[in-house]
C-alpha cells in the first residue's frame, strides 16, 4: 500500500500540461507583432526625415556648396539617410501586402519574403549606410579643425563619435527585437 501511495503523490504532484493556444490567440499575437513593426518603422522614419531635414538645412544654411570636402561629407550624410528612408518606405509598403486573409501557405510565403528583405536591410544595408554616414561625417571633420577652436573641435570629435557608437548600439538592440519578431511572424505560419 505504501507503494500506491508514493505513486499517488508523484501523480498529484505534476503539473497541469500547457495549454495550446488557439488560433485566434496566435493571430492577436501576430497582428499584435504586425503593429509593433508598422509603429517602429513610422519612428525609424521619423527620426530619419528630420535628420535629413536638418542636415540639408545645414547644408543649405553654412554655404557648404562652396566647400568641396564639406560638401562630399555632408552630400555623403544626406544621401544615406535619403537612402535609408526610402528602404523603410519600401519596407512599410512590403508589410502592408503582407495580408493575413489569405491562405496559409500564402501567408507563410508573404512572410519569408519579408522576413528575408527585413535581413537585407539590417544586415547588408545599414552597415553600409551607417559607415557611409560616418565617413561623410569624418570628411567634415578637416573643415571643422580649421573653423573652431581646438577645445570645440575636440568636442565635435568626441561627441559625434561617441553619438555615433551609442546610436549603433542602440540600433543593434532595435535590430535584434525586430528580429525576434519578425522570426515569430515567419515561424507563425
Amino acid at each position: 500500500m505504501k507503494t500506491f501511495e508514493d505513486l499517488q503523490n508523484i501523480w498529484d504532484q505534476q503539473t497541469a500540461p500547457e495549454v495550446v493556444p488557439t488560433a485566434s490567440e496566435i493571430i492577436k499575437k501576430g497582428e499584435a507583432h504586425t503593429k509593433k513593426i508598422k509603429h517602429n518603422h513610422l519612428w525609424t522614419r521619423i527620426i530619419l526625415s528630420l535628420t535629413s531635414i536638418v542636415l540639408i538645412a545645414y547644408y543649405v544654411w553654412i554655404g557648404a556648396y562652396k566647400q568641396t570636402l564639406f560638401s562630399l561629407g555632408l552630400g555623403i550624410m544626406i544621401s544615406m539617410l535619403l537612402i535609408r528612408i526610402v528602404l523603410e518606405w519600401i519596407s512599410a509598403r512590403k508589410l502592408e501586402n503582407l495580408k493575413a486573409d489569405v491562405t496559409l501557405l500564402e501567408y507563410s510565403k508573404q512572410a519569408h519574403q519579408f522576413y528575408d528583405w527585413r535581413r537585407k536591410i539590417h544586415y547588408i544595408f545599414t552597415p553600409i549606410v551607417y559607415l557611409s554616414y560616418m565617413a561623410g561625417f569624418a570628411f567634415l571633420l578637416p573643415i571643422f579643425k580649421e573653423s573652431f577652436s581646438r577645445g570645440f573641435y575636440l568636442y565635435i570629435v568626441f561627441s559625434g563619435f561617441g553619438f555615433l557608437l551609442f546610436f549603433g548600439l542602440v540600433m543593434i538592440r532595435i535590430i535584434r527585437r525586430e528580429m525576434n519578431l519578425l522570426d515569430f511572424l515567419k515561424n507563425m505560419s
